[in-house]
């Protein structure tokens, strides 16, 4: 029995970066299920990891005649799941209807994109990104669920000890308001009061702001809207698939607009930077996991200023989320 809710699975979930994606099967993990991952003719295919025949892993096999051949029998399937030629039939018999489950699958600013259940349009804060403002594209497994993994990228108050005067200084905190809204797909949080920043990051590469926000769109997307006095803005977004219920798929994007920011200068210049808080935000994530288990029955405590953790709860829960509207003061 999955560890999700049905609900969930009717949502669009990143699966593999579209550059490593080829003609090679890959397996990946998603939602606690094998599934291999080719390109054929072009296109991804994303199927059951399991011959429809005698359930070996279709990701040992190949690409051959234009189809995914399992390497037990030879049996190939097409990028549908459709079983397309079983080795030793006689030619001309017509096959029967042997499939093997196959997803929704889309490629968008390099991503491949997954939907178990039903097409539809992907998240809101993915198609508002124009692929051209995206300067780098990363990907990691973290050991940590998704709700937590979707929060912690969401929640300003843990970045002055996980990443201090990197991010925020505790001795340099200031009076902010947040106010959050449900709205189009998910949630919106603004912020105000919060002009500047204490961290190095922002001395080193931002200026002042006139817009701070952050977003949780569907089930997989958290994104951080930055946008500036001089006109630029800056968009951080984490896509996030559940590998199992306790690990967690993490596609890491950053876009800029209005600003002349060449993809190899961020590189070498930003990237350093940001993966060093992805990691010690991974760090003390897998840290929380291990506490857990020491202590399986404590339950853990939702304060006031938590404000944006109920509502990814109640998204992964199944839960739709209703209206919703509300204002704190919090030391930032």
């Amino acid at each position: 029995m999955s560890a999700f809710a049905p609900r969930v699975h009717d949502h669009w979930f990143p699966i593999a970066l579209s550059e490593r994606v080829s003609a090679m099967p890959s397996r990946v993990i998603l939602f606690g299920e094998p599934r291999v991952v080719t390109r054929i003719g072009g296109d991804v295919s994303v199927l059951e990891d399991r011959c429809a025949h005698r359930g070996v892993p279709l990701s040992r096999g190949r690409l051959a005649h234009g189809a995914l051949e399992c390497p037990y029998h030879g049996w190939r399937f097409g990028a549908d799941g459709r079983c397309v030629h079983m080795a030793g039939a006689p030619a001309g018999k017509p096959l029967s209807d042997v499939r093997v489950p196959a997803l929704h699958v889309r490629e968008h600013d390099g991503v491949v994109w997954v939907n178990n259940r039903a097409d539809g349009a992907l998240p809101d804060r993915v198609l508002a990104m124009a692929p051209g403002a995206r300067r780098f594209l990363w990907q990691s497994l973290w050991r940590a669920p998704i709700v937590d993994v979707l929060e912690n990228f969401l929640d300003p108050l843990h970045t002055h000890t996980i990443h201090p005067g990197l991010v925020r200084r505790d001795d340099r905190r200031v009076s902010a308001r947040a106010v959050l809204d449900v709205t189009g797909d998910g949630v919106r949080v603004d912020y105000t009061g919060n002009e500047t920043q204490s961290g190095l990051l922002f001395k080193l590469f931002e200026s002042r702001r006139t817009v701070e926000r952050a977003w949780l769109s569907s089930l997989a997307v958290a994104q951080l809207e930055y946008r500036y006095a001089s006109g630029w803005a800056a968009f951080i977004t984490l896509h996030c698939a559940p590998e199992t219920a306790t690990t967690t798929h993490v596609f890491a994007t950053l876009h800029v607009e209005g600003r002349f920011a060449p993809a190899w200068l961020v590189k070498r210049l930003v990237w350093p930077f940001l993966r060093c808080v992805a990691t010690q935000d991974q760090r003390v994530l897998e840290m929380q996991q291990v506490a857990r288990a020491d202590f399986p029955a404590r339950r853990e405590l939702v304060s006031p200023l938590d404000l944006v953790r109920p509502y990814v709860e109640r998204a992964w829960a199944g839960e739709a989320l209703a209206p919703a509207h509300r204002e704190i003061a919090l030391e930032l």
